[in-house]
């Protein structure tokens, strides 16, 4: 379903992103970890097509993403971090110009504001969501299309533990129907909960990429995500 094949990106020699190279097969979920600058970012921008790599290919349901073929546009749907919405508009009427867009039954628009929990704040303007609601509104947005790929960045920014919990929940519903998510986050408790492959990225590198079972399996038992993570760093530092 998604393919990146040694896929880089060069802006300058500080600031790049190299060698990346990973599958991700339908029904999967794959979460990519690392600190601000490490990456995330760029390799969501360019499987969406708006930033164009320097060298390798990637692939979204057999598609190539190309500038001159558009055909990968219709496999995936996407969640931008810190999502605008116009704010004079309601919920409602933000969904509603999606669905129109999309061209999505209107009767999907309240199942989603249920999903989400904006159905008795649907005819609000967005002015008056706070951080969290609007982060709910770009998800809702998000899950329209019912798409077969599924492409959020940092969906959980914002969101209280009842929503994280919550964004669990419906990363779980979506996988049983057969969707294909990658997402990124800073939480690696929802990593743990919800995807089976997880990369870590360190300054456009990625320094692990394994299955989540993997990473945390030790001699003696388990040991948890963050700690994995935590590890990996010092030994980058240690190293550099």
């Amino acid at each position: 379903m998604i393919k990146f094949d040694n896929v880089s990106k060069i802006y300058s020699k500080q600031n790049q992103v190299r060698d990346i190279h990973f599958s991700i097969g339908q029904g999967e979920c794959f979460a990519l970890c690392g600190g601000n600058g490490a990456g995330k970012s760029t390799i969501i921008q360019m499987m969406i097509g708006i930033v164009k790599p320097t060298s390798g290919s990637i692939y979204l349901n057999g598609h190539k993403v190309s500038s001159t073929d558009s055909a990968y546009k219709s496999t995936f749907a996407y969640m931008p971090d810190n999502m605008v919405f116009p704010r004079s508009l309601t919920g409602y009427e933000v969904l509603h110009f999606f669905s129109k867009l999309l061209q999505v039954p209107r009767g999907r628009i309240d199942e989603l504001l249920c999903l989400v929990g904006l159905e008795q704040d649907k005819h609000k303007k967005v002015s008056h969501y706070s951080k969290g609601m609007q982060q709910r509104l770009a998800l809702a947005q998000a899950l329209l299309p019912e798409a077969p790929i599924i492409i959020l960045d940092e969906p959980t920014n914002g969101l209280d533990p009842y929503w994280v919990h919550t964004f669990k929940e419906l990363i779980h519903t979506e996988r049983r129907k057969g969707t294909t998510i990658l997402y990124s986050t800073h939480i690696l408790s929802v990593v743990e909960d919800t995807a089976d492959t997880v990369a870590f990225m360190n300054e456009g590198v990625t320094v692990a990429c394994d299955s989540v079972a993997r990473l945390c399996r030790t001699e003696n038992g388990h040991r948890s995500l963050e700690d994995v993570f935590y590890d990996t760093c010092q030994r980058i530092a240690v190293n550099s």
